[in-house]
Formats: structure tokens, C-alpha cells, sequence
């Protein structure tokens, strides 16, 4: 044996034993994923650390590293937890009022991590040989990945594996399949809110041709509030300089009421397309979040397919 491998195996069960600490640093190493193009780049190089980092802690932390699981037991594990983390991240946020947005909850996982690494860490440091409450020798801590173990525990440890992948592909498949019935289908309406919509015959969606004779787009204002409110309502074409469409007005809301109104869009100069935004702000009423008024809008695409688009930028 070289003294290169007999320095290999040397620092092996220290580079082993800071398994915690290592696991900290690839996922505190996530930030520079923002960087990658969106899509499936980012996603294989994100979703495996987000979902193993923060269950593999938790097990760490909460097992000592005699009793703590082993191979696909303890990457089932690390699945499942870190699928309940990422949930509890969400709830954490919305507790403390902040925006759920993938840069808050990945800060939020990120305090969690550090947390338990220290707590995981702390566990090996107890449990090596000379230190804990007995200060006897013990077995050296094994890698969390090592699939090894010994022939009278490897049928417990295979029942305990299979109930573990068991539980992780249903947790992963709930979290999943809940994810995908809220962003497919429609929402109930929360008590008490306001909604501005076009309702126009035909979906507004995509561009909406408007000729010489101009075009009128019908909205409404559904307010389900328990007090009557004032609103300002406005419109302007949206481009590099704003520009007002129609005369903004004042308009008060009575409770449980719905208020009908319509935008008349005249004549554009050219073929190119305009962007039409109509804004509803509330007198009285302030954002938790932006500390500003709070305000609804909704937008259209316009242009005259009857006019050339030549000179459009």
C-alpha cells in the first residue's frame, strides 16, 4: 500500500463523520442554480438536493449514528421528510406573512439545514469514541449511505426499508398529486374579497382586433366585502411611456355587490399591437405586503389586423 492510499484511508472517517456538514454546503451551493436556464436544466440540478438534503439532516439529527438508517431505508426517509420540510416552509411563511416565492422558501429551508446539521453533527461528536455521557468506546459511526450491515439485522432492515420506500412514494405522491389538483382546477372564492374580469363574449385571450369603428370590452367588479368601498378605476396603454385610455373615476361598491362597466378602445393608428391595462384601486384598503393601496388589474393585447404593421417595433 502507497502512503498516498495510506493517507486516503486516514481521511476517510473524517470526511465521513462530516457528512452533516458537507450536505450544508451542497445545498447552501443551490443559490447558484438561479443562474442556469430555466426548465429541466435547473430542475435535475435542483430537485435532487431538495429533496434528500433536508430529510437526510433530519434523520441525522434525530437517530444516533448506531441506530440511524441505512441505504434505501434512509434515502426513503430523507425523501419523505424532505417533501414534509418543503410543505412546512410554505406554512412557515404564510404564518409570518412573508411572499411564498422560490427565493423565500429556499431561505427558509436553508436556516432549517443549518439547524440540523448542527444538531446532526452534534449527535456524531456525543457518540464518538471517548466523549457521551459513558465515555466507553464505541463502534465508529458508519456512512448514512453505506448499505453494509450485519447479517442478524439485515432482514429488519430490509422490512424497515420496504415500509420506507413504501412511505416515501406515497408522501411524494400526495404532495404531487395535491400540487397538480390545485394549479388544474378552480378555486373556491375566499369570504371577503374583491375581483375585477372581463366578461366579454368571447374569452379575451390572445390579441383582440379592433377596427376603424373602435371596440368595446365589458368588464365587472365583484365585490364581496362586508362594507361598501371606494375604488379608483383606470386605463392607459402600457409602452414605454404610459398613456391614459379613458378618464380614470371614482365609483363606491356597496356590499355583496357587482358593479358592470365597459372600456371603449377607439381606433389605433397603426398595425402594431397596444397593451391596455385597467387598474382598480381601493381607496382605503392597504396591502399587508407592499404597504401600498391595494389594487386589481387586468390587461389586453389590441391591434387592427386591417392596417400594416410595417414600421412596428
Amino acid at each position: 500500500m502507497t502512503g498516498w492510499q495510506t493517507s486516503l484511508r486516514r481521511l476517510q472517517p473524517s470526511w465521513r463523520s462530516a457528512w452533516p456538514l458537507w450536505a450544508l454546503a451542497v445545498f447552501a451551493g443551490l443559490a447558484i442554480a438561479r443562474w442556469l436556464p430555466g426548465g429541466y436544466a435547473r430542475a435535475v440540478v435542483a430537485a435532487p438536493i431538495l429533496l434528500i438534503v433536508p430529510g437526510s439532516l433530519t434523520v441525522g439529527a434525530v437517530f444516533r449514528p448506531q441506530r440511524r438508517p441505512r441505504g434505501v431505508t434512509f434515502t426513503c426517509f430523507a425523501v419523505l421528510l424532505s417533501a414534509v420540510w418543503s410543505a412546512f416552509a410554505s406554512l412557515i411563511l404564510y404564518v409570518g406573512h412573508v411572499s411564498i416565492t422560490a427565493g423565500s422558501t429556499y431561505v427558509c429551508l436553508l436556516i432549517v439545514c443549518a439547524v440540523l446539521a448542527i444538531a446532526a453533527q452534534a449527535r456524531h461528536v456525543l457518540a464518538s469514541p471517548g466523549r457521551g455521557r459513558r465515555g466507553a468506546p464505541q463502534p465508529g459511526v458508519v456512512d448514512p449511505f453505506d448499505a453494509e450491515a450485519n447479517d442478524a439485522e439485515r432482514p429488519a432492515a430490509s422490512g424497515a426499508g420496504f415500509y420506507a420506500m413504501v412511505a416515501a412514494v406515497a408522501g411524494v405522491s400526495l404532495l404531487a398529486g395535491g400540487l397538480y389538483a390545485y394549479d388544474h382546477h378552480s378555486h373556491p372564492a375566499p369570504v371577503g374579497y374583491t375581483w375585477i374580469d372581463w366578461t366579454a363574449a368571447f374569452p379575451v385571450k390572445g390579441d383582440v382586433a379592433v377596427h376603424s369603428a373602435g371596440a368595446k370590452l365589458d368588464f365587472q367588479i365583484i365585490h364581496r366585502e362586508p362594507d361598501t368601498a371606494t375604488f379608483r378605476l383606470s386605463a392607459a396603454w402600457l409602452g414605454t411611456q404610459s398613456r391614459p385610455l379613458a378618464t380614470p373615476v371614482t365609483v363606491s361598491i356597496g356590499p355583496d355587490r357587482t358593479f358592470s362597466g365597459a372600456l371603449f378602445v377607439p381606433p389605433l393608428p397603426d398595425g402594431c399591437t397596444y397593451r391596455i391595462v385597467v387598474t382598480l384601486t381601493a381607496a382605503r384598503q392597504i396591502d399587508p405586503l407592499t404597504h401600498k393601496p391595494q389594487s386589481w388589474s387586468l390587461n389586453a393585447d389590441v391591434h387592427d389586423p386591417g392596417k400594416s404593421t410595417k414600421g412596428c417595433s
